[in-house]
């Protein structure tokens, strides 16, 4: 009983956004989550990229978890469903293939992985908490590749305002991915612990 009370009070801690509950799950399910992937899988680095999902989604929906009686099953059907998931993809990845071989047509690989995509939607949200001149500095800086001296001409500012806007915009996107990027340098960090075990 003891260990089902220190589990949901971990819950309830996660919810709330405690790393140490996230490090806590993460170091005793870990294992158990790899293990699954890799029956299935037969692939350590894409069973690692499961472990890495699976976390990242717990973390994700850290919300939702006081509803969850049981983690142990919740994992397992995360760590399935993302498993099925991507059987599904190469399954349509091998048949593109096919027909692509069969019309002799160059193969474009645009394979992202979910990390990648789970990262882009918590900085499209990070930037959209930045007043609109900010956003737009920003943009213009890290997307387009405009100098700070480019910016102020077209947006008919100061070099300096555009770099006061910049140092702004950059110290309100770091406040609010904190949380959300230790969490990913925390998986990348235990990933290294994964290697030398397997």
């Amino acid at each position: 009983m003891s260990g089902k009370f220190d589990e949901r009070k971990l819950l309830s801690l996660l919810a709330e956004g405690s790393e140490y509950a996230f490090t806590e799950l993460f170091s005793r399910y870990r294992s158990r989550v790899y293990t699954l992937a890799f029956r299935f899988l037969q692939s350590e680095a894409a069973a690692e990229e499961v472990v890495q999902d699976v976390f990242l989604k717990l973390w994700l929906k850290r919300q939702e978890l006081p509803h969850v009686l049981q983690l142990d099953p919740y994992l397992r059907t995360i760590t399935k469903n993302l498993v099925l998931n991507r059987f599904r993809k190469l399954a349509n990845e091998a048949a593109a293939h096919t027909e692509l071989g069969r019309r002799n047509l160059p193969v474009n690989d645009t394979d992202q992985r979910l990390l990648d995509h789970q990262y882009q939607d918590i900085l499209r949200a990070a930037l959209d908490t930045l007043p609109p001149q900010q956003r737009e500095v920003y943009r213009l800086a890290r997307e387009a590749g405009m100098s700070h001296a480019d910016i102020a001409l077209q947006m008919g500012i100061s070099t300096a305002t555009v770099k006061s806007h910049m140092a702004r915009a950059l110290q309100q996107i770091r406040k609010y991915l904190s949380s959300s990027m230790s969490i990913l340098l925390i998986i990348t960090q235990c990933q290294e612990v994964i290697k030398k075990i397997f």
